[in-house]
């Protein structure tokens, strides 16, 4: 399993540093306003995939050992395109993004929410290798769609971004359906009544999920929108501080997904709360590492990488910091409880995560503008986090006994690490 941990870590750290590279990009070609704008596209596309993803979503990994993939396929392909649809129509309403972004938004939505399926289904199989893969096919065409637009082409605009998302998307799309080409042999549409067993499961679990992590987004990028009333400089700065702040959960969410996988294909819960309280402690420190060079790196060289009008993303990443960080024990201790099936337990706490945060949004954002923001941010980490650790606590006690790093629990990681880099030498 530390195996595919490292794997896993090396191509999300890989992709991380390409998305670090697209960041300052985008920020030195487009400036605040137009980072700003890229940010809502993006953002809003996350939005439509959580509510696309109440069928064909995360859900699919627990699934996929229990059910032929055929069908879970054409439920999840039919609700993507539903939800599509819809969400044109809500943009359309409500004016919650520039009109001539909407269908591609949409669009967009459609072909990254089929390759999170195709994803979704290779995890479910513990394909991991396959599944890291399109991560990385997916930032490296970004960017190099990113630098032919903008140094080649000389188009240097908003549009260009999208129409990079649309090659890079496809791209990964297109290399998902070739990973998973062995499922759509059997693939046909059948009697309604034949996929309904499958239909009730794929929302009972998908619902209860995905309402975690509706509540759980509206927590964390509502302050977006809230900002927008500064204007998109300020969503632009913003933004660049939290992706950066957040980097710190690239090793935590490497984990996560091997550990979902695991404990989703697993009936053993005593090894399945052991294990996930020794990878939040490995990392928790390797995360406190992360953080000093985000510290000790002065304005100016914030200034330098995204360029003059983005001095406010270090005074947002000393407010995201602590909340980031502890908010590794959310990110584990959340895939626990959806590897065991227990999804309610991840919609309760999202849930009273939302409440709280609305209040700090709404009190702070008005006032303190970027600053209020991030600390709203990261007060809701915090407070998410504890509601996981009291909700753990109930049932896996003394927890807190083995939350101490050891030796031992070290030793294990270089082990498997230099067992990994021999078997690929």
């Amino acid at each position: 399993m530390l195996r595919k941990i490292i794997h896993t870590f090396g191509i999300r750290a890989f992709s991380a540093v390409i998305n670090l590279f697209i960041a300052i990009l985008l920020s030195q070609y487009l400036g605040a306003a137009g980072k700003g704008a890229q940010t809502i596209i993006i953002t809003t596309i996350s939005f439509i995939l959580i509510f696309a993803n109440f069928v064909g979503g995360a859900t699919l990994v627990y699934l996929t050992p229990r059910f032929p993939v055929q069908l879970l396929l054409v439920p999840s392909y039919a609700w993507t395109l539903l939800m599509s649809l819809i969400s044109w129509f809500v943009l359309s309403s409500f004016h919650l993004v520039l009109h001539l972004y909407i269908l591609h938004i949409c669009l967009l939505s459609v072909i990254n929410s089929v390759m999170s399926i195709h994803s979704n289904v290779l995890i479910g199989k513990q394909k991991i290798r396959e599944s890291n893969y399109l991560v990385m096919i997916q930032t490296i065409m970004l960017i190099l769609s990113l630098l032919i637009a903008f140094l080649v082409i000389r188009h240097v605009s908003v549009d260009s971004y999208i129409y990079s998302l649309y090659i890079s998307l496809g791209t990964a799309m297109v290399v998902s359906s070739v990973f998973i080409r062995s499922s759509f042999a059997g693939i046909r549409i059948l009697p309604t009544g034949q996929y309904m067993p499958v239909i009730i499961q794929m929302f009972r679990y998908g619902f209860q999920n995905q309402i975690a992590h509706i509540t759980q987004m509206l927590s964390f990028r509502l302050s977006i929108y809230i900002l927008e009333e500064k204007g998109l400089a300020a969503v632009g700065i913003f933004s660049n501080g939290i992706s950066i702040a957040e980097s710190i959960w690239l090793v935590a969410k490497s984990m996560s997904l091997v550990q979902y996988s695991w404990i989703s294909n697993s009936t053993d819960r005593e090894a399945s709360a052991s294990l996930t309280i020794r990878l939040v402690k490995v990392g928790v420190v390797l995360s406190i590492l992360m953080i000093f060079p985000l510290l000790l790196l002065p304005v100016s060289g914030y200034t330098f990488i995204f360029g003059k009008e983005f001095a406010g993303v270090k005074p947002v990443i000393w407010t995201l910091l602590p909340g980031v960080l502890v908010y590794n024990i959310s990110i584990l201790l959340g895939h626990y409880y959806s590897g065991t099936g227990r999804y309610h337990v991840n919609t309760t706490i999202s849930s009273a995560g939302l409440v709280l945060s609305l209040i700090l949004y709404f009190s702070l954002i008005p006032f303190y503008s970027i600053t209020g923001a991030g600390v709203a941010t990261s007060i809701s980490y915090a407070f998410t986090s504890a509601l996981f650790l009291w909700f753990f606590s109930r049932e896996y006690k003394g927890w807190f006994r083995e939350m101490i790093p050891t030796r031992n629990d070290f030793r294990i990681v270089i082990t498997e690490l230099r067992k990994s880099m021999k078997s690929h030498s």
